[in-house]
Order: structure tokens, then C-alpha cells, then sequence
């Protein structure tokens, strides 16, 4: 049966959960942000397009990893995460 077609319904419930785990992972956890680049290439992502959706996810780990300074700053990073990601999600859509 071929590579199924996914919509974008399909592709944000398939990488909410392991998106929002990746994003606050540990930068080396590789098993997990593996699987994530999985899961988003099944939805249709180029290779170039899920490299992006790694390094997002391995910054923001990076970022929660530092000192907090503002009692926003973890909201705020989340929200333009996820407004990266909702970007990246919506490519294969478009294409």
C-alpha cells in the first residue's frame, strides 16, 4: 500500500505530542527527536524542512535549559515554537 496521504489534521495530531516532547527534551536525546523527524517526514516534510523542526526543537531545549529571567520567557518561547512548527506543518500542505 504505498505511503498514505496525510492531511494536516492528520500530520498536527500525529506531531503535537512528540513536537511538544521534543521541544522541551533534553538537546541529546536523540531516540526521541529521531522518532519526532519520523513522524513529521510522514507527513509529508521535505528532509531540509524536518532539519528545521530538529533544530527548532534542540534551541528551545537549549533555551529552557537556561537560567530563567523573566517569569514569561518560557511562554513566550513556546508560543514562537509553535508558531515555527505550525509554519513547517503547513508547507506539505501547500505544496
Amino acid at each position: 500500500m504505498g505511503n498514505p496521504q496525510y492531511t494536516r489534521r492528520d500530520a498536527l495530531r500525529l506531531t503535537a505530542v512528540p513536537g511538544l516532547l521534543a521541544v522541551g527534551a533534553a538537546p541529546d536525546d536523540d531516540d526521541m527527536l529521531k522518532k519526532d523527524r519520523q513522524f513529521v517526514l510522514a507527513a509529508g516534510m521535505t528532509e531540509a524542512e524536518a532539519d528545521c523542526w530538529e533544530y527548532a526543537a534542540r534551541a528551545a531545549g537549549k533555551f529552557f535549559e537556561l537560567p530563567e529571567l523573566h517569569p514569561m520567557d518560557r511562554a513566550e518561547v513556546a508560543s514562537a515554537i509553535h508558531v515555527l512548527q505550525n509554519k513547517l506543518l503547513s508547507r506539505p500542505t501547500y505544496r
